[in-house]
């Protein structure tokens, strides 16, 4: 008997150790995303990359996620906003600066983006289409002044009307030589894209995501309306259209899913930088930014989102997309799909805002992305 209720003591202890063990390891962990949180606040967070066309790329990259209006943050009856800033330099003496500012305001009566862009940048041209061949491409250098401004109003529940107005002033659009990229000999002189478009328009959004950044549950319905003109300072004319649903449900305590509906259409004389745009970090990744564009297109994907442990979470995403010159033609051989899977990072429990790592498949080659907040 004593040999059992001796067992029975030790086997307590050892438990109660372990326990204790656990929660000093769980604690300590807690310290340190509280630490991280601060310093995301605070520190911009390096970006160094690899390229044929930039060589090494070096950067700091921002964000602050915050709510408006409430001293308590955690307030999810307020919807959260942000500042991002970026700022790049490669070694082949090309830039980029961004600041964006995405805020909503007045107990959610008002909201209001702003974008400024400076660029000296280069980027992939594939050709205008939906059968662009990967092995065909021009480095395009694209010099760029970009100043982007919204203003939205709640004018029922749920929905808001705002104007936006876009500038962009491309004082260089040109392609430049590579060895290891030869240019396409069929593109075309793209110089004559070159110019100011400048255009205003309105949009008209009905919001019920629980966090417009990252939801667990709601939807968002958004149509926007633009015309670029002489009238307004644009050498070029044409309209743009953008029509959007997104979905969100959590159907268990560990699963969101999300799926989103995007569609473009521009009408009139677009230059090839200004058209619809298939990929990039946001929808289709998978693929180059640019490899398919034209004056429509029409994109879904969907996404599994699930905690991992911690402040990691993980991602499981798949899109289907094309573009065209018409609706017309699109063939069910011209959809492209791409699938892919992230791992996210919380820095702000609060604001639910996350560092996103993800690796994008089209036709086997990845991409890789690394940005803030969630794709969709």
């Amino acid at each position: 008997m004593r040999f059992n209720f001796s067992t029975e003591l030790i086997e307590e202890d050892t438990l109660k150790s372990a326990g204790e063990d656990t929660i000093t390891f769980r604690d300590k962990l807690d310290r340190f995303n509280d630490f991280m949180e601060k310093f995301i606040i605070y520190s911009p967070l390096p970006v160094i990359s690899y390229s044929t066309e930039t060589n090494w790329l070096f950067g700091l990259t921002k964000i602050n996620a915050f709510r408006m209006g409430t001293k308590n943050q955690n307030d999810t009856t307020i919807q959260p906003s942000h500042i991002t800033a970026l700022g790049y330099y490669t070694l082949n003496k090309q830039y980029k600066f961004a600041v964006t500012v995405n805020l909503m305001f007045g107990n959610n009566k008002y909201e209001s983006f702003t974008q400024i862009l400076y660029i000296n940048f280069p980027d992939l041209y594939f050709g205008v289409g939906n059968d662009n061949d990967i092995n065909k491409r021009c480095v395009v250098l694209t010099r760029n002044l970009s100043i982007e401004q919204m203003m939205g109003y709640k004018f029922a529940k749920n929905w808001y009307v705002g104007i936006k107005y876009d500038y962009n002033n491309y004082f260089k659009v040109d392609t430049i030589q590579f060895e290891e990229v030869p240019c396409n000999e069929e593109v075309p002189d793209l110089t004559v894209n070159e110019g100011t478009q400048s255009g205003i328009g309105f949009r008209i959004d009905r919001e019920t995501r629980d966090n417009r950044f990252n939801a667990k549950r709601g939807s968002f319905l958004f149509f926007e309306y633009q015309n670029f003109g002489k009238w307004i300072g644009s050498k070029f004319n044409y309209n743009s259209i953008i029509i959007e649903y997104r979905k969100y449900v959590t159907p268990l305590k560990w699963l969101t899913i999300a799926g989103q509906v995007y569609s473009e259409f521009k009408l009139g004389d677009v230059p090839v930088q200004s058209l619809a745009l298939m990929g990039g970090d946001n929808r289709m990744r998978g693929i180059y930014i640019g490899m398919f564009r034209d004056h429509t297109m029409i994109e879904s994907q969907v996404e599994l989102r699930f905690p991992i442990y911690w402040i990691f979470s993980g991602v499981f995403f798949t899109g289907l997309g094309e573009v065209g010159p018409t609706l017309k033609s699109y063939t069910w051989d011209g959809i492209k799909w791409t699938y892919g899977a992230g791992l996210r990072l919380s820095v702000n429990e609060a604001t639910r805002t996350n560092i996103r790592f993800d690796i994008g498949f089209y036709k086997v080659k990845p991409l890789f992305f690394f940005t803030f907040s969630e794709a969709f």
